[in-house]
């Protein structure tokens, strides 16, 4: 094989390889919600009720990506009474508890597909593993690629809420971090977000 054969044969591996990637990263189901408006660097979605597999960890913002993804992983893989592996959707979701400055406990969910309501879902071998059903809601979403970096979402988290202020939205709660690949995914081409709720208009 001649230098500029393998060449074209290394791009061309390359490419089929992203090609997969990505095709994969768009394949993940997400929960249901509607776009009912769109701001400056936002959009607004009124989610329908879907089913996380939640735990609740202690430590900085990396800590609890790191903490919980072994519990939740488990619960899915079949760390649940009935042994059976859960498919799971998208995003991963990770929110601070109590005041958001604070930064030291952190809810992270893992988003359960829409066909499995919680009474079909095996119940956690794991206490510190819970079911729940999160209600309808508004919510406000910016998104943004790159890293899975604290520096990054801070700096969004800040864009997303001097856009609401801006357009008179009012937020009810924590912001949520949501990682929708897998880390295996290239950082150019992931999809994060940045989700707050926002008071009912």
């Amino acid at each position: 094989m001649t230098k500029q054969k393998k060449r074209q044969w290394i791009i061309a591996t390359i490419l089929a390889v992203i090609g997969i990637i990505v095709l994969a990263a768009m394949s993940v189901p997400e929960p249901d919600f509607d776009v009912v408006d769109k701001g400056d660097g936002f959009e607004l979605r009124r989610y329908a009720p879907f089913v996380v597999a939640e735990t609740d960890v202690e430590g900085t913002f990396e800590d609890a990506s790191t903490k919980a993804f072994p519990l939740l992983v488990g619960y899915i893989k079949g760390n649940n009474y009935g042994g059976r592996s859960v498919p799971m959707a998208a995003p991963v979701r990770q929110q601070p508890l109590g005041d958001e400055a604070d930064g030291t406990a952190w809810r992270v969910q893992f988003v359960m597909p829409k066909e499995y309501q919680t009474s079909l879902l095996p119940k956690p071998v794991d206490e510190r593993v819970t079911l729940r059903q999160l209600p309808a809601g508004l919510v406000a979403a910016h998104r943004y690629g790159g890293d899975w970096s604290k520096e990054d979402y801070l700096a969004h988290r800040d864009e997303l809420r001097s856009a609401l202020e801006a357009a008179g939205l009012k937020p009810i709660g924590n912001a949520i971090f949501a990682r929708y690949n897998a880390p295996l995914i290239p950082w150019f081409i992931r999809r994060n977000e940045v989700l707050v709720p926002v008071e009912q208009t």
